[in-house]
């Protein structure tokens, strides 16, 4: 017999529909009717979304435990899944449960504690779970030219070898390509062939360090900062990111990385407590993403270093129906 499966769409990272970047939320049965990984992963595919997410029945009042999975695997930690979550249930549920006393979201990465922007009506905000750790290998230039050899004129006559690659959680890993203007971040294409860079450890011929290689992406993140953006009246990072064939409008897990990365780099690591950064993604494909992250610092046993990483952002329900399975 068919089962049927309530669902909604969002757009993450925006207001405005037909923006930021699509999520598929679809809400599970009662255990008894469980779904299996595979159900799970064909109706992912069905969706042909980056991530569609799955949200279990709750079992108390404050926690709620969600499953992220892209088109081809499940994910333990990303981050527009993620905000699109805390946004459905802090500000779009219907249930008011969920929007009194939610306040914790459980995934694969760890548990999240969630908020709202008291400084921006809408808004929400996630504490990932993080364990920020730059790898010492960098991703050489030949071979980013290789795989997006658009990008050689903007190389042409620099100094730069190759790029810093940083895992804001194990299973998520970016390469940090810093681009000279905009002209360069729109001449960016997808990688040649969909290629993806294999999650192995330099030990075995890749680029990560040894206990962090395995299941996950390593995929470049490219930015580039300073950027006098007139929409919001800022100096904003504008970003780019392709996921083998497809671009992917927003991408909260590689904002995370790089925010991480930045703050860590930062000639003012040793003095401040918080870096605020607020990045924009999918301009060159009409899918404008706001992105928010604040880095609070903290001495653990003498030793600087990342207290707390937290998303933000807006979602806007676009769609809501039945799947049968």
């Amino acid at each position: 017999m068919a089962r049927s499966l309530r669902f909604v769409t969002l757009d993450v990272f925006t207001t405005q529909r037909y923006s930021g970047n699509q999520l598929g939320v679809v809400f599970l049965p009662s255990p008894d009717q469980a779904l299996t990984q595979d159900e799970k992963q064909l109706i992912a595919r069905e969706f042909n979304y980056s991530e569609t997410i799955f949200v279990h029945p709750p079992t108390d009042d404050s926690s709620r435990t969600i499953d992220i999975f892209t088109t081809d695997e499940e994910l333990p930690f990303a981050g527009h899944p993620t905000i699109g979550a805390v946004s459905w249930f802090l500000e779009l549920s219907p249930n008011e449960q969920d929007r009194a006393n939610a306040r914790t979201l459980i995934t694969k990465s760890g548990a999240m504690a969630m908020s709202r922007v008291a400084s921006t009506p809408g808004a929400v905000a996630a504490r990932i779970a993080h364990k920020a750790h730059i790898h010492a290998a960098r991703f050489p230039l030949a071979e980013m030219l290789r795989l997006h050899p658009s990008l050689a004129p903007f190389f042409k006559g620099t100094a730069e070898t190759g790029f810093p690659i940083i895992s804001i959680v194990k299973g998520m890993s970016q390469i940090h390509v810093q681009l000279p203007n905009l002209e360069a971040l729109a001449a960016t294409e997808r990688p040649v062939g969909g290629e993806v860079v294999p999650c192995t450890a330099s030990s075995a011929g890749g680029y990560l360090d040894d206990g962090w290689e395995g299941n996950g992406l390593l995929l470049p993140y490219f930015y580039v900062p300073g950027v006098d953006d007139a929409t919001t009246g800022k100096s904003v990072i504008r970003t780019r990111m392709f996921l083998r064939n497809e671009e992917d409008p927003a991408t909260g897990s590689a904002a995370s990385g790089l925010a991480a990365y930045l703050t860590l780099t930062s000639t003012e690591f040793a003095s401040k407590t918080q870096f605020d950064y607020h990045m924009v993604q999918g301009v060159e494909m009409g899918r404008r993403s706001d992105i928010g992250l604040a880095v609070t610092l903290g001495d653990d046993k003498g030793e600087r270093r990342i207290a707390a990483v937290e998303l933000s952002g807006q979602s806007v329900q676009v769609m809501s129906g039945e799947l049968q399975i």
